[in-house]
């Protein structure tokens, strides 16, 4: 009686169906909440890898950046005591001083170890005139620390030219 009651309602029809329904369960009931909690799910992982890859190479162009003005500062350390006693023509890139630009290299360092903490810059030449600085940084990565790697290390590589006049 109660049954068709509900469903002889002239204002509401098909309720009675709607009823049944949910008296006799349905099959399906709780799959769009297990869906919606697993997309859930992926679409957090997928904006974790995102910001890990992107804190990633934002950090490796601050490198390459500090490593580039690092490079230019140490290319403009001429070896004085070498252009004295040789001479250079006009056209000839200037020896540079070693010593210098491993001092050069070291300030900068320190200076832009404020910003971008873990720097490590290396500085060679290459031949008489060309400097080269290898920079590297560990980077802590902010959400794959719950998938086991939490941190990653960054290479960059300098070089820069002396000029070819004092």
């Amino acid at each position: 009686m109660f049954e068709a009651d509900v469903g002889q309602e002239p204002d509401r029809p098909g309720v009675g169906a709607q009823m049944r329904r949910r008296v006799t369960g349905n099959k399906e009931e709780g799959t769009v909440l297990l869906l919606t909690v697993g997309l859930s799910v992926v679409l957090l992982l997928l904006v974790a890898v995102v910001v890990d890859v992107s804190a990633a190479i934002l950090a490796k162009r601050a490198l390459a950046g500090a490593v580039d003005g690092a490079a230019i500062a140490a290319a403009q350390q001429p070896d004085r005591a070498a252009i004295n006693l040789s001479g250079t023509a006009l056209d000839e890139r200037l020896p540079l001083d070693p010593t210098a630009v491993g001092e050069v290299v070291a300030q900068y360092e320190a200076d832009a170890s404020g910003a971008q903490p873990g720097l490590d810059l290396r500085p060679h030449l290459e031949g008489a005139s060309l400097a080269v600085v290898d920079g590297y940084r560990t980077v802590r990565l902010p959400f794959s620390g719950w998938l086991g790697a939490v941190s990653v290390r960054l290479h960059a590589v300098g070089r820069a030219r002396s000029p070819t006049t004092p």
